[in-house]
This record gives C-alpha cells, structure tokens and sequence, in this order.
C-alpha cells in the first residue's frame, strides 16, 4: 500500500457508516476493484468528520503515475481530438482523476449506493496527482 501514517486521519471508520457498512463496502471495494489497485481509501468530508447529513462519500482507488497512464491508455484509447471522449480523458489526464464511468467501475460505484443508501464516488486517481488529498482512511 501506498498510504503512509501521515496520509491517515484519525477516523478510522468514515462519518455516517457502522463498522458493519464500512466492513461490507470494504469487501466489495476489495473484490470488485482490487485489481486495479490495493490502495483504496476514503477521502474528503466523511473522512475529515465534517460531513452533512447529505453529503456523499468518496472512495478513491491511489494508483501511480505509470499505473494512471496506463489505464488511461486501456479506458480511452485513441478517440477523436474533437469527440466528448477525447475531452473527458484530457480532462482526466489534467486533473489526474479518472471516474467511475470511464474507468469501468459504475456497477461498483451504483452497488456503493444502494448498500449505503448515499451517494457514493469512487474514483481512480494518481498520486501526487490534484485530487490526492488527505485525510484519508484506508479501506481494510
């Protein structure tokens, strides 16, 4: 795992979840998108502790830079320079962010849902990349 001591909050289950929940998810999120990557970890507002009763929960899948390209390469292929495809992997290449859509992990991310009963984002994002923020709480 990539996640360091620093990386962590200290939450160890995120705001809103029992450790029932946090457990069930963290089985799906284990068999379902591990083999992208074993970094998997929950970030921003449930992880901070700052979350409102409507706020959603992230989900994020820390991969390296080699790992992030790569996936952008299998995801997106060659699309057209003027194609909505095209502007979506630009935009996910800048932002070092890839969603759950592209990234083929909207059943995962739909199955997140239902079982928590919020909305849930599961992204695959890059390290050291704009959306890798902490606090974050590994997913066990």
């Amino acid at each position: 795992m990539i996640t360091t001591e620093k990386d962590t909050g200290l939450m160890k289950i995120p705001q809103g979840l029992t450790k029932a929940q946090f457990d069930d998810v963290a089985t799906l999120l284990r068999s379902e998108a591990g083999h992208i990557g074993d970094d998997i970890l929950v970030h921003g507002s449930r992880a901070k502790g700052n979350a409102s009763a409507k706020s959603d929960i992230d989900f994020a899948i820390r991969v390296p830079h080699e790992k992030f390209d790569a996936m952008i390469k299998s995801r997106f292929g060659s699309p057209n320079p003027d194609s909505a495809k095209f502007r979506t992997m630009q935009h996910a290449v800048s932002t070092g962010k890839i969603q759950a859509g592209e990234a083929g992990l909207r059943a995962v991310r739909r199955e997140l849902q239902k079982r928590l009963g919020m909305k849930a984002d599961l992204s695959v994002i890059r390290t050291g990349g704009h959306f890798d923020q902490g606090p974050y709480i590994p997913i066990p």
